[in-house]
């Protein structure tokens, strides 16, 4: 009897033991994340008191970030060194990595490689492929280690029709790209040396969850590009897959359990950053001395009425324009009007920068009606944000059931006649419209080194006020049948 007892209590020891041990094996990794941050440098200082706040609970937390780190804030995108301001607020905050945005490239190869230098964060993407006399210390994957656990991070960025990232091409000289999911399928190897694996993406959410479908030896997917806060992730195809909005509204936090040698639980929730209490003094003072340039809050004039939709200020946009070169037409592709609406009031310096942040330069074309029609039709379909706003004419175009199939446009001039298919106008636009638009491919413009933020500000500084109530010089119509 005694023999059987000792026994009992041997193997109770060990099942306990074994028990214990399991438990001791099991561990959290906590990965906090956000996505298409836009220079929004003022919600820093709440950002880095959440982060904080979380780091004094999870000390060993991973900060990532997918994407369009810059772009949104005269204070960051004006600054001598374009978007150190941005750099210096992540340096606080401590990132650990980021993957490239199409948005990185607005400053052209060397502001990136200026920014890749004064970061203390490294920068991924394992599809895109600079020369190597740009110097761009970009690198396709990191795998970081957190308490013993190996956590693979992969870099992915979306590829348009054209090639590249949804970016002007004459900023992506040098660099070659390559379609994201079939690089993807090259890296799943990297399985086998980490025991999480991530990919940090800026591919857009819809993207995201095909890639789930297609990779599914990834443990979590954390996306940008299409600014989509992702309040209940999905788990697709063993992945889950999160976003966290834009501009600092949200983070997002990701729990990982990880358990003798497996993954056994994981789910993310977003955090919306306005509702902590913790703020980081270190970043309020950085927002302070970076906020010191009075330049940018010159007023240029006042509009009486509020602007209600990217049209009316497209519109404005277009105006300034057309004045600067004196011509007969304008045109604003929407996706370079960069907010929506703006309260009556003075127009700053600010402002315009806001609205226009991209440096274009201003092109002169000479076209004929034919032509202006065939560079409205193209820009409609090549541009996601949809038709393009115009100065001196108006026009209707009518779209099949899908976006890209243009029926038909029709275009009138400002005294309401028909424009004249067979007569030559002066045409004005920004350089990115000029780089995209087939029906200019051939055609030879003269870049008048003016650019377009700058021809705005000079134009409304000339006017006492604006008004663009209710302008429409574009009507959208669908064939549904």
């Amino acid at each position: 009897m005694k023999r059987n007892q000792a026994f009992a209590v041997f193997f109770s020891y060990i099942a306990i033991s074994v028990l214990s041990l399991g438990i001791l094996s099991a561990k959290t990794i906590k990965i906090i994340s956000t996505n298409d941050m836009h220079a929004a440098i003022d919600k820093f200082p709440k950002f880095i008191g959440m982060v904080d706040s979380l780091r004094d609970v999870y000390p060993d937390l991973i900060l990532l970030s997918a994407g369009d780190n810059r772009t949104g804030n005269p204070i960051n995108d004006m600054h001598p060194t374009p978007s150190y301001p941005m750099v210096a607020f992540m340096n606080a905050a401590k990132f650990d990595l980021t993957v490239i945005g199409n948005h990185e490239f607005d400053g052209k190869p060397q502001a990136l490689r200026d920014v890749i230098n004064l970061s203390n964060f490294r920068h991924l993407c394992a599809n895109m492929y600079a020369h190597d006399t740009l110097r761009l210390h970009v690198e396709p994957y990191k795998i970081l280690e957190r308490d013993g656990i190996k956590i693979g991070v992969l870099g992915l960025l979306q590829v348009n029709e054209r090639g590249i990232p949804d970016c002007h091409p004459m900023n992506v000289g040098g660099i070659k790209f390559r379609d994201p999911m079939e690089v993807a399928k090259e890296y799943k190897w990297l399985r086998q040396h980490c025991d999480i694996l991530v990919l940090l993406t800026h591919n857009g959410h819809d993207e995201d969850l095909k890639l789930a479908e297609a990779f599914p030896e990834a443990d979590l997917i954390i996306g940008g590009h299409s600014h989509t806060p992702v309040h209940q992730s999905p788990v697709v195809n063993g992945v889950l897959v999160t976003q966290a909005g834009s501009k600092l509204k949200y983070l997002s936090e990701t729990t990982i359990e990880y358990n003798n040698g497996k993954v056994t639980d994981k789910h993310s929730k977003l955090l919306e950053i306005a509702s902590t209490n913790r703020e980081s003094k270190e970043a309020a003072k950085l927002y302070q001395d970076f906020s010191q340039d009075k330049s940018l809050k010159r007023v240029l004039t006042k509009s009486n009425y509020d602007f209600a939709n990217k049209e009316e200020l497209g519109c404005m946009m277009a105006d300034a324009q057309r004045a600067a070169v004196k011509a007969d037409i304008a045109v604003q592709n929407s996706g370079g009007v960069r907010y929506s609406t703006k309260k009556k009031g003075n127009i700053t310096v600010e402002d315009v920068y806001k609205l226009d942040p991209f440096q274009n330069e201003l092109y002169v074309f000479n076209l004929t009606g034919q032509e202006v029609v065939d560079l409205l039709k193209g820009n409609a379909t090549a541009d996601d944000y949809g038709a393009a706003y115009v100065s001196g004419i108006t026009y209707t175009i009518t779209f099949g059931k899908i976006k890209q199939d243009v029926k038909s446009l029709e275009i009138k001039m400002s005294d309401g006649k028909p424009i004249d298919l067979n007569k030559t106008y002066k045409v004005a636009l920004n350089s990115y419209v000029a780089s995209i638009s087939a029906i200019l491919k051939d055609k030879k413009g003269e870049n008048t080194g003016l650019t377009t933020s700058l021809e705005t500000i000079k134009w409304l500084e000339k006017q006492k006020s604006v008004n663009y109530k209710h302008c429409k010089r574009v009507n959208l119509q669908v064939i549904t049948e």
